[in-house]
Formats: C-alpha cells, sequence, structure tokens
C-alpha cells in the first residue's frame, strides 16, 4: 500500500521540527520563539490548502513541496547559525 501524499509531506514537516528542536537545543544552545521553530508547518499548511485549490500541475508534487519545507528548515537553521 503507498501512503498518500499527504502523508509524505506531513512525515518531512515532522522530521523537520524534531531536527530544529534538537539542533537549537543541543547545538547551538539557542532558545528560539515559537513561531521559528514552527516554520516548517505553516508551509505545510499552504501545501493543504493549495493542494484543494488547484488543478493537477507539475508544482503540485509531494517532492517539490518536500524540498521546499526541507529548504526553509535549514534556510531557518542557518539564520540562528550564523
Amino acid at each position: 500500500m503507498k501512503p498518500a501524499d499527504e502523508v509524505k509531506v506531513s512525515l518531512v514537516t515532522a522530521v523537520c521540527i524534531l531536527g530544529i528542536a534538537i539542533i537549537f537545543k543541543n547545538v547551538l544552545n539557542v532558545q528560539a520563539d515559537f513561531i521559528i521553530l514552527n516554520s516548517p508547518i505553516y508551509l505545510f499548511i499552504v501545501y493543504i490548502i493549495a493542494r484543494g485549490r488547484t488543478n493537477k500541475s507539475k508544482c503540485d508534487r509531494p517532492l517539490y513541496w518536500s524540498l521546499a519545507i526541507i529548504f526553509i528548515t535549514l534556510f531557518t537553521i542557518a539564520l540562528y547559525a550564523i
């Protein structure tokens, strides 16, 4: 049985949130705001809303959304690391 696209993107989002929390607490020793810690969730919410409103297109693949969530996560970590 193949998992649904929403499940794939939500698992990537969950891993990114855990990664941000672990890196901020144990590696960077930074107390980040609630909004910053949950930044991948906001893009996931946009994915859920946009998925229901648009027709199928090349940009509507879960791989692209997962990569965008990973990029946002790495960008957020980089902002605090600098």
